[in-house]
């Protein structure tokens, strides 16, 4: 394949930046497409985000992985490109992975994808997926393409769908988890271990009691104190009552237990209930933080962008900062994002009246202290809370989305980050979430519930791109 340089990229930019639903505070592509954040990382005090990047190609294509840093998640800096699918090992796209600190180094694993021509399904046969690692000093240039791992590495048993290496520090050792399909189309992860970062041997799987989708991607390990959690995305999990709505899932397993031997996972938790919201990274920062930043987007739904018409699509969720209580991860947008604020105002909603807004740009905190309620923003978005089921819903400015639903048994508060094209929601205190896209021309700065509640309501300036 023939890679554009960062020269032709960047004349391709133009186009996108003319589009009325561009976001005020996420990153985006600066042009073409976006999917799963990459190799998260803070290093030496400069947060890296790398992310799936197809400049010229917004529907997908072969990926790369774009690049912002920024030390503030204020102000950030458009990188150049920081991997290129440009070998024989990842010559059908570098496909999702993530970064680890050591010795003043950031090592960098990744999934190199390459696809043959001719007739095959790419499951069991006309692919390769090859476990990369890669090494730089500053987060912008990066060393020579390591091959760790080929399909004829894998247990006999798998597809050749083994990707989105993680890797975390684990004691004295580290662990590598891949996401796996089984060739029963059985979703599981693989675990590695290594003392160097460079030699790994497989000591487990990790697998459900009983079969939970397909394939399990973006696996993502993380410990809470003495608590081990694996985030992941399940393909292939039908929807049950109001569970699963989503075409893919994403949420996590406690484990409890020795991982190298007898663990036990817990039932699958829905992490986001959003039409948008795929592919989370998690890391720890300087500061000790774990930090999530998700995919705004959902691959194979019916759904759509209208921002195509403009060659980009797609975006980062906020960051969010994960603790963990009553067996269970909460997550709110990180404290910088606070700093996006301007004026405090307090605005007291009534029985249907409807309150002007400046703008689409905004976080609105709701005390809702377990009140039924209905809540309408924007031109056709509503909020509705009965008998314990919280009920999102859009028209025309969902481009097909639909509804989407939370049980949930004791409602105390709500906030709303509302954004030109898009809506983050958070439920008491980030114990749920919800993401989604939404267009709708910001024709409709009105927002009325049919009951009384005083909320705070702060418009929002915009990140810097430099």
């Amino acid at each position: 394949m023939t890679c554009l340089n960062n020269e032709q990229i960047k004349k391709l930019e133009k186009q996108a930046s003319n589009d009325e639903y561009r976001l005020n505070y996420h990153l985006m592509p600066p042009t073409g497409w976006l999917n799963d954040p990459n190799g998260l990382c803070q290093f030496e005090g400069i947060y890296h985000l790398y992310y799936q990047y197809a400049p010229d190609d917004c529907f997908g294509g072969d990926k790369y992985w774009g690049h912002y840093s920024t030390k503030d998640f204020i102000t950030f800096k458009n990188e150049p490109v920081a991997l290129f699918p440009d070998c024989s090992l990842d010559a059908g796209g570098a496909y999702s992975g993530s970064t680890i600190i050591k010795d003043n180094k950031m090592y960098v694993y990744y999934t190199g994808n390459v696809k043959y021509p001719g007739k095959h399904d790419y499951i069991h046969t006309g692919r390769d997926h090859n476990t990369i690692m890669v090494i730089s000093d500053d987060g912008i240039n990066f060393g020579e393409k390591v091959c760790l791992m080929k399909n004829d590495d894998y247990p006999d048993d798998l597809t050749l769908h083994v990707r989105d290496p993680q890797i975390i520090k684990n004691g004295d050792h580290y662990y590598m988890i891949l996401g796996a399909r089984t060739n029963q189309d059985v979703g599981c992860c693989l675990l590695y271990r290594s003392d160097d970062l460079v030699n790994y041997k497989l000591v487990n799987r990790i697998i459900s009691n009983e079969p939970f989708g397909y394939m399990w991607e973006c696996p993502n390990l993380v410990k809470f104190d003495e608590q081990m959690i694996l985030f992941c995305c399940p393909q292939g999990v039908e929807t049950a009552g109001y569970d699963y709505e989503n075409l893919y899932q994403n949420g996590y397993y406690l484990i409890n237990g020795d991982l190298e031997k007898d663990y036990r996972l817990s039932e699958f938790i829905e992490f986001d209930h959003g039409f948008d919201y795929y592919a989370p990274q998690l890391f720890i920062d300087e500061q000790g933080r774990t930090i999530i930043i998700g995919w705004m987007g959902m691959p194979d739904v019916p759904y759509t962008n209208p921002t195509t018409k403009y060659n980009w699509q797609h975006a980062f969720t906020l960051p969010r900062e994960l603790t963990f209580k009553n067996n269970k991860v909460y997550q709110l947008p990180i404290s910088e994002t606070k700093s996006l604020r301007k004026a405090k105002e307090i605005i007291n909603l009534s029985n249907h009246e409807k309150i002007s807004c400046k703008g689409n740009i905004y976080e609105l905190y709701l005390p809702i202290n377990n009140r039924d309620f209905t809540l309408t923003l924007r031109n056709d978005a509503v909020i509705d809370y009965h008998s314990n089921l919280l009920t999102f819903s859009m028209g025309a400015s969902g481009y097909g989305r639909d509804s989407r639903h939370i049980v949930i048994d004791d409602l105390s508060n709500m906030t709303i980050y509302s954004d030109t094209s898009s809506l983050e929601i958070f439920f008491n205190d980030g114990e749920y979430a919800l993401t989604t896209r939404i267009y709708d021309h910001s024709s409709n700065l009105e927002i009325s519930i049919d009951t009384e509640i005083q909320c705070t309501y702060y418009e929002l300036n915009s990140y810097q791109i430099v």
